[in-house]
């Protein structure tokens, strides 16, 4: 007898969970952001030559070291930065970049030269070199891995880092869209070698277009088996490169 009743009172919580739900929609979870890449170059507006001595500083506080062809790059989260860009014999700059989350940016940066200074040469000295390099040589005569030093790189006389590279046994090049790589020959497809750059670990991109004039020493491992603790990185399955530039401190 009571049936009747008790349905329309379910009918009707039902609807009102409904009505519920519509109100108040489920919210969706928490997306981590990647932060935004910025590849830049700095070039004279004359000649579109590279500056080689530019200085960097976004925000007016962080600077960001530039190599010998003008290039650098800065991760930073999404928004708008102002990068303020001098160097000697060139009127500075300042230019205002939209940084986007995951997204990658090229630019190039130009000064105006502004008057010429005559040129300096500055040389390292042989005793501040042998302490920057002490575990270089310490990894080399141990006997893993493969080393070139400053003296090979020259009379190979290369135009790119990859050049140098082919040159070590067990290391091939592999061409996608003409940018060719490294690779170690017994990687699988896809999997590429981790970078460190003066003992820090670097993005491949940097660390590939390191101009040979500029390095040091260079270090490879093939395998797992031969990589040092030193760099063992989140990509180091796939073998290391370590490169070692002569201007580092």
């Amino acid at each position: 007898m009571h049936a009747k009743p008790f349905l329309r009172t379910q009918r009707a919580a039902s609807w009102l969970l409904v009505a519920l739900g519509l109100c108040f929609p489920q919210v969706a979870p928490a997306q981590h952001s990647r932060p935004g890449v910025l590849h830049g170059q700095v070039v004279t507006r004359v000649t579109g030559e590279a500056v080689p001595g530019a200085r960097v500083v976004v925000e007016t506080r962080d600077t960001v070291g530039v190599d010998s062809a003008g290039r650098f790059e800065l991760t930073r989260e999404s928004g708008r930065y102002t990068l303020e860009i001098a160097a000697v014999g060139y009127s500075p700059g300042t230019w205002r970049i939209n940084l986007h989350d995951g997204k990658t940016l090229e630019h190039v940066f130009e000064l105006d030269p502004a008057y010429e200074l005559p040129g300096v040469v500055v040389e390292a000295k042989p005793s501040s070199i042998g302490r920057r390099f002490s575990d270089f040589e310490r990894r080399r005569h141990a006997g893993m891995g493969y080393f070139l030093t400053k003296e090979q790189i020259e009379r190979i006389n290369p135009t790119s880092l990859v050049d140098v590279l082919v040159t070590v046994r067990g290391v091939e090049q592999v061409c996608i869209s003409n940018n060719c790589v490294a690779k170690m020959v017994r990687s699988p497809p896809g999997c590429y070698p981790q970078y460190f750059l003066d003992g820090n670990e670097s993005t491949p991109y940097f660390a590939r277009n390191t101009p040979p004039q500029d390095i040091q020493g260079i270090e490879v491992y093939r395998g797992s088996a031969e990589t040092p603790g030193e760099f063992i990185g989140s990509n180091s399955g796939c073998g290391v490169i370590a490169i070692w530039t002569k201007s580092a401190p």
